[in-house]
């Protein structure tokens, strides 16, 4: 059983076997019985304190439906109360087996759904940030919430969302996504009391697609030496986790130009192309394996020999 919102949900497995062990073939009814305590008023005897809320038919479910769920509406009146449930299955001649096991939750004063969920894809994680809402679900104000839970779901996919994390502010960063993957999220307010979790229902869903359009740093230490005839680069190496390689950038009074022909994969590089007493000036940029190019490193001028 869990409180969603301004209702109350009851799921249970569908009768299969009589209390022999044997095939129930004939199962006829199920009967809810309930009862809403105030707070502080104990159970001492669920038969004498509950009342029969609904009666469900056997020929009303249909036979490939394994789990049962049924839904209670609340109120005002039903705030802090502690809701108390339990099912008796009857066969076609009204004998029962009793009661089935007495499930209990207190009812929690949850807010509306979050709203005005956001998203941002950032290098390292996709951040969510949304509004919390501090009007009750049944009338007047929130009571303070315990938090929030994330869900996440490829989009597109069969897979139901599932819960990625949970935050007790109203912002959360996902760093466990991949990018070229189009996700899906949304957000729902929760209240723990003991062993009873009661949420809002989730808020309107966010897509993001995860696209790489993150370049890497600019490489960094350029060191720049001449030989004869030419003039030999390195570099520090990158510790960027998709870099690809590097780009060799010169110029001698204009713009920078490429002089490397093909992604270097080690951070050296030895210009041969130089004319002896000109004075250049050197950058290296990174680049990783989705052609996202780094700013320019520092320059490094040097006269060749």
């Amino acid at each position: 059983m869990v409180q969603v919102g301004t209702q109350l949900q009851l799921a249970w497995s569908r009768p299969r076997l009589t209390t022999e062990g044997t095939r129930a073939r004939r199962f006829d009814r199920m009967e809810l019985y309930g009862a809403f305590l105030p707070g502080d008023a104990p159970l001492t005897s669920f038969s004498e304190q509950s009342s029969r809320l609904a009666t469900i038919l056997a020929q009303s479910l249909p036979e490939t439906e394994e789990r049962m769920v049924y839904t209670i509406p609340l109120d005002a009146s039903h705030l802090g109360s502690q809701a108390t449930f339990a099912l008796k299955v009857l066969n076609d001649r009204g004998r029962d087996a009793g009661f089935s096991n007495v499930v209990s939750a207190r009812i929690a004063n949850l807010p509306e759904p979050p709203s005005d969920l956001q998203l941002t894809l950032t290098e390292k994680a996709v951040r969510l940030s949304w509004k919390s809402s501090p009007q009750s679900a049944l009338g007047g104000s929130a009571a303070p919430i315990s938090g929030y839970q994330v869900f996440r779901q490829e989009a597109g996919s069969l897979v139901p969302a599932a819960v990625i994390g949970e935050t007790p502010s109203p912002a959360y960063e996902d760093a466990a996504f991949e990018f070229e993957h189009r996700y899906v999220y949304s957000v729902r307010a929760f209240v723990r009391q003991g062993d009873s979790l009661a949420v809002t229902p989730l808020s309107a869903p966010g897509e993001v697609a995860a696209v790489d359009r993150f370049p890497p740093a600019p490489p960094e230490n350029v060191r720049a030496v001449a030989a004869p005839g030419a003039v030999e680069l390195a570099w520090s190496p990158s510790a960027e986790p998709d870099l690809a390689g590097y780009n060799v950038y010169r110029s001698e009074e204009a713009a920078f130009t490429k002089i490397n022909s093909e992604l270097l994969r080690i951070p050296v590089f030895r210009d041969a192309t130089v004319r002896p007493g000109v004075r250049y000036r050197y950058q290296v940029r990174a680049s990783d394996a989705k052609g996202n190019e780094s700013g320019p490193s520092e320059e490094v001028p040097i006269t060749a020999e």
